[in-house]
């Protein structure tokens, strides 16, 4: 059985070949509006962005006149198998999502839309893809840049910098981690139990029980031993880094010139705010604004990682405004 189809009603899939030979898969929203390019996080997939009414970039981004397409990066979602039924196990690191897949989803879109520039939103791993598409492509095809709960640095001495460091120390990483079968089974159990995760993943006071279950078994992808390896590296750096750690791409950052919006968590344990509030100095753009998703800011709650998307006020209090941001920038399409 496949995965739960989208809520979107509207959506068509598409499976796209990458110049290395892997595939993704594109799941388009719209047909005649600015394109828009959604991607998930790590152990992640589409879903995420479009899991229930209500609770759906696609739907809020279709409705505000745009053309979303949400990317499942090769090996997650329904690019888990090719066209021909072939599992895309591993092999790969966050590199290649940012140079081949970004790169084919891009050219995907620039010939189905017309549009020569395309809007690239983030979540987490999807914004860090992000940049590395950025700084091995330029920034000629992107229109702007929506990061969430998107890091482009590594503070030392914080939960994400902890956590990485102890997965690298876990003695042999398989090539391909179950977390699918992992979440399903988390699911089943009670949510009183400390088993989900909520003191690192999420603020569990602000995502609803029902939430929660839907996330552990709609949304979680394989993790493979190449991008925990990858984000070692990256957290022992600091920074944005290639795996082989000869490319710095926080500071390749420095010649991309485009309207950026990031917005963090004020209780997110995976991604800290001085990992996010770096991108205001990070890139080349005069046009870059960070938003903080705390009480102390007017939102209804501190946001954690996962509840920055999935959150109870998140459709109100950070999707509608990710469509706003993007339609005061229209001329840059």
């Amino acid at each position: 059985m496949g995965p739960p189809s989208e809520h979107c009603d509207s959506a068509s899939t598409v499976h796209v070949a990458t110049a290395d030979g892997a595939e993704i898969a594109l799941h388009r929203h719209s047909q005649s509006a600015l394109p828009v390019l959604v991607i998930h996080g790590i152990s992640s997939n589409h879903r995420f962005w479009d899991l229930t009414e209500g609770h759906s970039l696609a739907e809020t981004l279709t409705a505000a006149n745009f053309d979303p397409w949400l990317i499942d990066l090769r090996g997650h979602g329904e690019a888990l198998y090719t066209r021909q039924g072939l599992r895309q196990h591993h092999g790969w690191t966050i590199d290649d999502y940012g140079m081949h897949d970004v790169a084919a989803a891009v050219a995907h879109i620039q010939a189905a839309t017309g549009h020569k520039r395309v809007a690239i939103v983030g979540h987490s791993m999807g914004g860090m893809v992000a940049a590395i598409y950025a700084a091995h492509h330029g920034d000629d095809s992107i229109a702007a840049l929506v990061m969430v709960g998107a890091p482009v640095v590594f503070p030392d001495d914080t939960a994400q910098t902890w956590l990485g460091k102890a997965m690298s120390q876990v003695g042999g990483i398989p090539p391909s981690v179950a977390t699918p079968a992992v979440a399903r089974f988390m699911a089943g159990w009670h949510p009183a139990l400390p088993v989900h995760g909520e003191a690192i993943l999420f603020n569990a006071s602000n995502m609803a029980e029902s939430m929660q279950h839907l996330m552990l078994t709609t949304v979680v992808s394989p993790t493979t031993r190449g991008e925990v390896r990858h984000l070692n590296r990256m957290m022992k750096a600091g920074r944005l880094v290639s795996a082989d750690g000869s490319v710095d791409y926080t500071a390749a950052l420095g010649s991309v010139d485009v309207p950026l919006l990031a917005i963090a968590g004020g209780k997110d344990r995976i991604v800290p705010l001085a990992g996010v509030k770096q991108w205001a100095s990070a890139t080349a753009s005069a046009d870059v604004t960070v938003k903080i998703a705390s009480k102390a800011n007017g939102f209804v709650a501190d946001y954690g990682h996962l509840d920055l998307v999935l959150g109870p006020a998140a459709p109100r209090e950070v999707l509608r405004p990710i469509a706003e941001w993007l339609d005061g920038h229209r001329t840059n399409w």
